[in-house]
């Protein structure tokens, strides 16, 4: 009997073995498609690197691309005129070019309907159909997704959906993709040759795990337009005080949410090309592929008050910059009133992210212009202390 046990358990166990090895791999949709500015290297580094990431999976994950159809066309550079040209020569440079015009201008049509075919076949409601989960990969524009509900519901109904980088700066005018994702590309004052300061909120979430509390990162950093608090959770937001330049609201970089029984995973890094080949990023995203799909768990509900709490932080930092006060004691008080009135802290964060609306002179502006927009920021920030100050 106990032979027999043994044989019957390591039968068990070797049948477990074989239904784990034969499992179909999850299959995502990975789209490089571009409407507006293409982060060229940055997507030729992903379309190598995920396939290496699904090799290393063991099975478990499987990448198809769903990437541009050739070239896009392009006139090439305007021409320009040196010194040493005759107005011959000159003449015969504008009329090649505006021929490379019309030519590109034709070929454009053509390929548009290549691509608005590609996403009819892999995007409606019926080629979804065949994914587990959809990658956008440093999309941007107005691609032609055929429909944004369908998009919605396929993730709703338990499937998974990744955002990097450039995905918030796409379809910014489809309500159900910019509310799904939740947030619009709307500047990046933090560009992508520098280095930035970010809270890690949840070191113990597996899709931040490999980052420490507190870590430099040289990446592009969006602030966003519909972004709303009480939709996801936030794991990483910008920190304001050991970063430039300073603002006084909450800038998120990455999130998680549940989107019905399905899950969505966003990560603002990823501009740069020397994000995708370092371990540390590579093992972000996977963590995040992997959350989205449901092979790792971690938590998704909303955390408003994070939000909130770094929009405070972000006003004291800067408004001790600004106006050479004592950032840290602001910070500790507005945190402090935070703590007893949590409506309060969501209106005054809210209230201070109108900064961005504020006007911003071009810098060959006249002088009275400039100050003038300087001063209406000012006059914001003295407004925001003293509501903490009260």
């Amino acid at each position: 009997m106990k032979l027999h046990a043994i044989l019957t358990t390591a039968a068990f166990s070797l049948l477990a073995l074989t239904n784990i090895a034969t499992a179909a791999p999850k299959k995502l949709l990975v789209v490089t498609i571009t409407a507006g500015f293409r982060h060229g290297p940055a997507i030729e580094a992903a379309e190598k690197v995920l396939p290496e990431i699904a090799a290393k999976s063991g099975g478990e994950l499987a990448f198809e691309f769903l990437s541009e159809p050739g070239p896009k066309p392009n006139a090439g550079p305007k021409p320009v005129r040196t010194r040493l040209m005759t107005e011959a020569q000159w003449s015969d440079e504008e009329v090649k070019y505006k021929a490379a015009e019309e030519k590109a201008k034709g070929e454009q049509g053509a390929w548009n309907a290549k691509v608005k075919e590609l996403f009819a076949t892999k995007l409606s409601a019926a080629g979804l159909a065949s994914y587990d989960g959809v990658i956008f990969c440093n999309t941007t524009g107005d691609l032609p997704l055929p429909d944004g509900d369908a998009l919605v519901n396929w993730v709703k109904s338990g499937k998974a959906f990744i955002g990097m980088h450039a995905a918030t700066d796409t379809l910014g005018k489809m309500q159900p993709y910019y509310e799904m994702i939740n947030g619009t590309f709307a500047g990046h004052p933090w560009g992508g040759g520098g280095t930035y300061t970010f809270a890690n909120h949840e070191p113990a979430h597996p899709a931040v795990a490999m980052f420490q509390p507190e870590f430099q990162w040289k990446d592009e950093i969006y602030q966003y337009t519909h972004f709303n608090p009480e939709s996801v959770r936030v794991l990483i937001s910008i920190d304001m005080a050991k970063s430039q330049p300073q603002a006084p609201y909450h800038v998120p970089v990455s999130w998680v949410r549940d989107v019905g029984t399905g899950r969505l995973f966003y990560t603002n890094l990823g501009h740069n090309a020397s994000s995708w080949t370092d371990e540390t990023y590579q093992k972000h995203i996977t963590a995040g592929i992997r959350w989205a799909l449901k092979l790792i768990d971690g938590p998704a509900e909303v955390n408003p008050a994070i939000s909130a709490q770094q929009g405070l932080k972000s006003i004291a930092a800067t408004a001790g910059a600004v106006l050479k006060i004592d950032a840290a004691a602001l910070e500790a008080k507005a945190l402090a009133k935070a703590k007893s009135d949590p409506a309060w802290a969501t209106k005054l964060a809210a209230e201070g992210d109108t900064y961005r609306s504020l006007p911003s002179p071009k810098k060959d502006a006249p002088p009275a212009e400039i100050e003038k927009a300087s001063a209406a920021k000012t006059d914001l920030l003295k407004k925001l202390v003293a509501d903490i100050e009260k």
